[in-house]
């Protein structure tokens, strides 16, 4: 069934009716901002009621859509990169046409997916775009503008080595060794981007999990079985890389499954998270950038190094609204998913956890605020290990401090099983709620398309190269703080845009924070959405 129109939603930067409001003294500024709102220019509070929720939060709208992707084994389920390899998904505007796309993995001898959106359906155009990528045992993805052309480029992470795919107006060209990365031959599944050098470009941090010719046989499930490998630290030279990790002070190796950079003491610089398999040899790490680009893991002091435990996925953001941020991670099952408090920016970090998760592996994960209450909540993919029968998917709704799950019935989306992995968010079909895409290992893709939001919400869109900001968005019940993320969940990277629920609010004061100090200021945005550009 076709979705109704949700009234009061639309966004005119991602659909036919537009109405814009501009903000004239930006100009004087050199840059440009919109806000589109639901209501007259001079009356912001009188806009239309936001849409109720509808019994069924989320909605599988995979075939509705037009999107037939699959998830293939290489052979057989007991190989190390079938149980712990992808498949990956990212969400971005691959062809400039400010609509979200979305790119998802897949083993070599099969091609890879590109869905471009198309109207009210997506069309899969990987051929066309130069990232079939038949040969390439890809694994994961993420999206970030390298060059600094305002495209959006992409690295897909692989066994047997990466590639990155440089974006010239929707159409991808490989350049992996014209930038630099041809020594790389590892087994990669997660990436992160950020400018950790603060010269004014995207960094890379590519996670690498083991040496696949040092296992000991074919069918080993255990990475502690395997060497592990030292992740890898690309800086970027005006679009060429060169590793930099040991001399930079990245110095272990370790099997790392998640990664994730951001301002994580809020000091103008980011710092890299780095989530490790095996737990009971490998702790999880922190590393602390000291403002030049030269980092020291401090998980062990911030209470992060979760010894003992198997991370999977990570996220950020700042849930309690008390302006400093959290981290929650994904682990193995018998284990809940961790949620890391952070109450105080000298202190540790206390390990609070869910109520429940613990019967499932989990993966790819994410704070989203689906309800548009704001409060974020958490999704989070399962899969098992070893064994081919599905799991649901984990949706916890935040209310009153605390995240409550709901329990999906075995008929609606959530409810589907499958071995699931890679998890991403986006606006899908630019309503202005947060969808989800999910990616099973061995199975297909699926669009879960949100219809839990029942208040109105606030699209903040940075330029490319923003990676590191810090947004907030302040209305009568309080603010609320966002990351710009690049990577994060598992093996993956989602929508670039930052979405904030609003509630039966109408209007919010938002100020964008950059890592080089400059801060942007914008008073009574209407909902809807608002574009910054430096």
């Amino acid at each position: 069934m076709k979705r109704a129109h949700k009234p009061g939603r639309g966004l005119s930067v991602f659909g036919s009716q537009q109405h814009e409001r501009g903000l004239s003294v930006l100009g004087a500024l050199g840059f440009a901002a919109h806000a589109l709102g639901c209501g007259p220019a001079d009356d912001r509070a009188a806009c239309t009621a936001p849409p109720s929720a509808s019994p069924e939060l989320f909605v599988d709208a995979t075939a509705e859509l037009g999107v037939d992707a699959r998830h293939h084994f290489a052979t057989d389920f007991c190989e190390l990169t079938d149980t712990i390899g992808g498949p990956g998904v990212c969400v971005l505007d691959a062809d400039g046409d400010g609509l979200m796309d979305f790119f998802a993995t897949d083993r070599a001898g099969h091609d890879k997916s590109l869905y471009l959106r198309r109207g009210d359906r997506f069309e899969e155009s990987a051929a066309g775009s130069g990232l079939a990528l038949t040969g390439l045992d890809a694994m994961g993805c993420v999206a970030f503008d390298y060059d600094g052309d305002a495209d959006v480029d992409l690295l897909v992470t692989a066994n047997g080595g990466d590639r990155l795919m440089q974006n010239d107006g929707g159409v991808f060209s490989d350049v992996t060794e014209a930038r630099g990365f041809g020594e790389d031959t590892g087994f990669s599944v997660s990436a992160t981007a950020g400018d950790v050098d603060g010269d004014g470009d995207l960094d890379l941090f590519v996670g690498r999990v083991v040496g696949l010719a040092t296992c000991p046989d074919k069918c080993s499930l255990f990475p502690i079985a395997c060497k592990a490998e030292r992740s890898l630290l690309w800086i970027n030279h005006g679009g060429h890389f060169t590793e930099d990790g040991l001399g930079r002070g990245i110095v272990h190796a370790e099997p790392t499954l998640a990664t994730l950079m951001l301002d994580f003491d809020h000091d103008r610089d980011v710092d890299i998270f780095v989530g490790n398999d095996m737990g009971i040899a490998f702790p999880d790490r922190l590393y602390q950038n000291d403002g030049t680009g030269h980092f020291t893991d401090v998980a062990e002091a911030r209470g992060l190094a979760g010894a003992g435990t198997d991370t999977m996925g990570v996220d950020a953001a700042d849930f309690d609204r008390d302006g400093l941020t959290d981290l929650v991670v994904s682990d193995f099952s018998m284990r809940p998913i961790r949620l890391y408090h952070c109450y105080d920016a000298s202190l540790p970090c206390s390990n609070d956890v869910l109520p429940d998760g613990l019967e499932y592996v989990k993966w790819g994960l994410g704070f989203v605020d689906f309800d548009h209450d704001g409060w974020v909540d958490l999704m989070a993919a399962t899969g098992p290990v070893g064994v081919p029968d599905g799991t649901p998917t984990h949706l916890y709704f935040q209310r009153d401090g605390e995240f409550l799950e709901h329990h999906a019935s075995p008929d609606e989306a959530l409810g589907l099983r499958g071995v699931g992995r890679g998890l991403a968010f986006g606006d899908l079909d630019h309503d202005g709620d947060v969808d989800a895409l999910l990616g099973n290992a061995g199975g297909p893709l699926r669009v879960l398309r949100n219809e839990a939001a029942s208040g109105h919400s606030l699209v903040v869109t940075l330029d490319s190269l923003a990676a590191g900001a810090i947004v907030r968005v302040t209305t009568d019940t309080g603010t609320q703080t966002e990351h710009a993320l690049i990577g994060g969940s598992y093996a993956g990277s989602s929508d670039p845009r930052l979405h904030f629920g609003l509630g039966q609010t109408c209007s919010a004061d938002v100020s964008v924070a950059y890592l080089d100090g400059t801060v942007r200021d914008f008073a009574s945005v209407p909902a809807g959405a608002l574009a910054v550009t430096r």
